[in-house]
């Protein structure tokens, strides 16, 4: 559409449709773009948008050349080349005089010689030429100048003002390859600058186009359009400096640079150019079509905006939807009054006489004007809508502008009131204001019984007048007999509703027009009063009760199969009715004998459900609801806000649910890949026994949903499981049963593990071999770490070894167990240590590179490392011994306590030699001699290992920081 209209329209054209379709938005008008960068977004989206119709590959065709990088050897027939395609040129023009120059510079070639050689394939090093060579240009060849480049001595970014001559003429044959075709002359002519005037930080773009093949130039600045002299496009712009003319005798002043030069250059190829410049294409017929109903759309607008300038919303309220109104005031004039009680409520003309709106109400509703009388609403401080004065004598002949603005001048509509004639009342009642000190009051009657209120008229008042004389007119307007004792309340504001002193007089209670007086009938001491039933109007809401969706974590959710999903039942009631009514209402509507087994979830505005709502003496339905910080709700047809809150059934009452709390267990299957999130529901106070039998069943549940049941060869039923405690990623102790359930589950300190215990090669993972004799072994701790032990990470775990297994059998389990990908376990470093080591210095480095001590320093030294392979090859602490050797030799101060912080026999030649046959339980039982028996803690493990997760992308990142550290230094 905007090219369309671009072609056709009179007027600017508005290019914001153009700017959202590829992703930018109202922000992007404040920020300053590069041209060169618009031109390839729009271009790249054109070419998505064309594809698959009858102009696919258009832009291509028009603006697509071809350029051949190449490196040819100077002294061999050797030649290296890559053919490209382009849309646009990027040209320097610093050091360049000419658009030629600039050609030629890019053209330029550049000899590698020497030390600079280039290595040709089969040849070695051979001197070479490197450079660029156009294969063809395209019909409509776009150029951008460099003006803006990288100072170094500034650092920063600069513009190049300097002169920067182009031809309105140019032949380019010369920069084209050998095998180029040349059937046709490769000139070129002008017919676009694009023009930069400003400098890095800001500036503004315009351009000078030639349209047609006619030397004609116009100027397009924004909405600007004007015809501009061939002379101003080819020197105006080149840039460099103004010449500034002095007087004889003075000392000249230095000229100053031009700001305004050109940015981009559009050149045409003359032997195409009348296919290029050719008529106007035909529009398609979708295009005409859509174009037609956005006319039409923006002239609906247009009037819909001039109505709104040219009338004045009126809402009128009567007798009959007084009557039916339930809540405060006469009525609501928003959307909270229902459909079913709907006011008058037109647009009418500004200018129209008040006079004139009587005749047209009167028709619209089938009365005669003079039944009738308008009483203008304003709003009272204490945020109430009220009548003030009625609209008689020479206020019929004002405009309904008038009366909006000297009447009600702090509202956009007007709100009006009107009266019917009473019976009985004198024929020309309605056509005079009432007599002074006499005030309208409105009457509302309560049936305490239904709960019902309803508007039963209007009557009028003197100031000197008691409350209590009109009694009997109440009692006949609410049809009460005569002898029915009744209790009067004001509506001062929506919340107090005061009693009425009936010995007053109607002066003294503040009494005057528009107020509005309820009563009831004082029969029954219990029934709901008036200031009861708007407290409850006032807070009322609509609730949609919808099930919660099922989980298969939760251990007493009810199935699915013994509970079908009903219809999502409504309660319309107050926001103070108490839980237990809730639950009570709930439970009958969808058929749950218990209200206790519900549990209620509040709704997010996502649609999902939060946390459960807990049950507690003082919880009421608006405990349930969204806070309205977060949500604004919608009001339904009775004009009631409109809420979702979601419902569980469970297995169990809720009060023996809230009796306990959540353990997050972390369960691991076959191997640490295998992890699994759980929370478990236990009871505050009892022994850790509860907690694993919990987890026992959860688990089982679990294991069956993933249709890998605890049963056959691979897990055996009963299946195994082993629980311990984890602190900090580390395990604290194995659970026996006996512990405290207050001590376990401490939310970010504490979590409790459960693994399954899964037998290896037919048995359990405590006997690996088939003999009759079983092998000694002892469980080792496997934990995570980075750069040091303190920076521990993921979940450990239990792990055996055994007496006289070399540490490549020890290591395929270990993998095995890990569950780790070949490219994860290159990266992993492994140390062993006795048990409660929390420093490097007091390990072993049984396989790959662990930074130790100084060596944290990530000197490069250390970066020299070798990378571990799945199985450890039995030169590596060999090769360790030689990255420490040149550690030392890098910074000998810092690099000697890394040296020492291995122990000895790990760097021995020896153990080097057998680092295949090295059996993990031997050393660790050294290591664990060595220990005070005092600092092992309570964990039945003769040591621990610990896999040091190599980041090797942020290691050579700071090896690089460091490096530049000394350079600079």
């Amino acid at each position: 559409r905007v090219f369309y209209n671009l072609q056709v329209s009179d007027e600017p054209v508005d290019t914001t449709e153009l700017t959202k379709s590829f992703g930018w938005d109202s922000l992007e008008s404040f920020m300053q773009h590069d041209v060169q960068e618009f031109n390839r977004v729009l271009q790249d989206n054109l070419e998505t948008k064309m594809k698959g119709t009858v102009v696919d590959g258009a832009v291509a065709r028009l603006f697509e050349g071809k350029m051949k990088s190449y490196i040819r050897c100077v002294d061999v027939e050797y030649e290296s080349s890559r053919v490209e395609n382009y849309y646009d040129i990027s040209l320097n023009v610093k050091g360049c005089a000419t658009l030629r120059d600039s050609f030629a510079n890019y053209c330029e070639v550049e000899t590698l010689e020497g030390e600079n050689r280039y290595q040709a394939e089969g040849f070695g090093l051979q001197d070479a030429r490197k450079g660029v060579i156009f294969e063809s240009f395209p019909p409509v060849l776009q150029l951008q100048l460099k003006r803006f480049e990288y100072d170094f001595q500034r650092d920063a970014m600069v513009k190049i003002n300097d002169r920067h001559e182009f031809p309105p003429q140019i032949d380019l044959g010369e920069f084209l390859s050998e095998d180029a075709d040349r059937s046709q002359p490769w000139t070129y002519r002008l017919h676009g600058v694009l023009v930069h005037s400003g400098d890095l930080h800001g500036g503004h773009y315009f351009g000078l186009l030639r349209p047609t093949a006619d030397d004609r130039w116009f100027r397009f600045d924004d909405d600007r359009v004007v015809p501009v002299t061939r002379d101003e496009v080819f020197e105006e712009y080149y840039g460099g400096e103004f010449p500034q003319a002095t007087a004889l005798g003075t000392r000249a002043r230095p000229n100053s640079k031009r700001f305004t030069n050109a940015y981009m250059l559009v050149y045409i190829r003359e032997a195409l150019s009348a296919q290029v410049l050719g008529g106007d294409a035909p529009v398609p017929e979708h295009l005409l079509r859509r174009v037609a109903e956005d006319r039409a759309e923006e002239e609906r607008r247009r009037r819909e905006k001039e109505e709104l300038a040219n009338t004045v919303p009126v809402k009128v309220v009567g007798d009959a939807q007084f009557a039916q109104h339930q809540a405060f005031d006469l009525s609501y004039f928003d959307q909270r009054q229902p459909a079913a009680n709907a006011l008058f409520s037109e647009r009418m003309p500004r200018d129209m006489l008040l006079r004139a709106f009587v005749e047209h109400y009167a028709q619209r509703t089938g009365q005669t004007p003079g039944s009738f009388r308008l009483w203008t609403m304003v709003g009272r401080v204490n945020k109430t809508v009220r009548c003030e004065a009625p609209l008689v004598g020479a206020a019929m002949d004002l405009t309904l502008a008038q009366v909006l603005e000297n009447r009600m001048p702090r509202w956009t509509e007007m709100r009006l009131y009107c009266e019917s004639r009473a019976d009985g009342a004198p024929a020309d009642f309605l056509e005079q204001k009432p007599p002074a000190r006499t005030s309208m009051v409105h009457a509302k009657f309560f049936d305490a019984e239904r709960r019902q209120m309803r508007g039963v008229g209007s009557l009028y008042v003197t100031a000197d007048q008691h409350v209590r004389d009109i009694i009997p007119a109440l009692r006949r307007l609410a049809g009460l007999a005569d002898t029915t004792p009744v209790v009067l309340f004001e509506e001062v504001k929506p919340s107090l509703i005061e009693e009425m002193d009936v010995s007053q007089t109607f002066q003294n209670a503040e009494i005057q027009s528009g107020d509005i007086i309820c009563f009831q009938a004082a029969t029954d001491a219990a029934a709901m009063r008036v200031p009861e039933f708007f407290d409850d109007v006032q807070h009322r809401v609509s609730v949609r009760f919808v099930p919660r969706p099922a989980r298969s974590d939760d251990d007493y959710a009810a199935s699915e199969a013994s509970s079908p999903t009903p219809e999502a039942p409504v309660l319309a009631a107050s926001t103070k009715l108490a839980y237990d009514q809730v639950a009570q209402w709930l439970a009958e509507q969808v058929g749950v004998r218990d209200p206790l087994k519900l549990r209620f979830y509040t709704v997010s505005p996502t649609g999902q459900p939060r946390q459960p709502v807990r049950r507690t003496a003082t919880t009421t339905l608006a405990e349930m609801l969204p806070s309205a910080m977060f949500m604004q709700p919608a009001l339904n047809g009775d004009g009631l806000p409109e809420y979702t809150v979601m419902y569980e059934r469970l297995e169990v009452d809720i009060v023996q649910i809230e009796s306990m709390r959540p353990v997050r267990v972390a369960f691991v299957g076959r191997n640490m890949r295998e992890e699994h999130q759980l929370e478990v529901l236990v009871p505050k106070v009892g022994a850790a026994q509860a907690l694993m039998e919990a987890t026992y069943a959860k688990i089982e549940q679990h294991l069956r949903s993933q249709q890998r049941e605890p049963s056959g060869d691979a897990v055996p039923k009963p299946f195994s499981l082993r629980f311990y405690v984890v602190g900090y990623h580390r395990i604290a102790h194995v659970l026996t049963g006996e512990e405290r359930l207050a001590e376990l589950g401490s939310p970010g300190v504490s979590d409790v593990v459960a693994e399954l215990c899964v037998a290896e090669d037919g048995g359990s993972d405590s006997a690996m071999d088939t003999s009759d004799e079983p092998r000694a072994s002892r469980n080792v701790e496997v934990m995570h770490f980075y750069r040091d032990l303190a920076h521990a990470h993921s979940v450990p775990f239990l792990f055996a070894i055994y007496a006289d297994e070399p540490w490549s059998e020890t290591w395929v389990r270990l993998q095995r167990k890990l569950g780790m990908g070949e490219k994860e376990l290159k990266n992993l470093g492994v140390v062993c240590g006795p048990v409660g080591a929390l420093d490097l210095r007091r390990c072993r480095v049984v396989q790959g590179t662990v930074a130790t001590g100084a060596e944290r320093n990530d000197s490069p030294a250390m970066d020299q490392n070798t990378t571990p392979t799945a199985t450890p090859p039995p030169s590596a602490p060999a090769v360790l011994q030689q990255q420490q050797s040149a550690a030392m030799e890098a910074d000998s101060t810092d690099m000697s306590r890394a040296a020492s912080a291995v122990s000895s026999d790990n760097n021995s030649p020896d153990s080097a030699a057998e680092n295949g046959n090295m059996c993990l339980w031997d050393v660790l039982q050294q290591l664990d001699a060595r220990e005070e028996a005092e600092q092992k803690p309570q964990l039945d493990v003769v040591g621990f290992i610990g896999l040091h997760h190599v980041d090797r992308v942020s290691r050579h990142r700071n090896l690089h920081h460091e490096r530049a550290i000394r350079i600079l230094n």
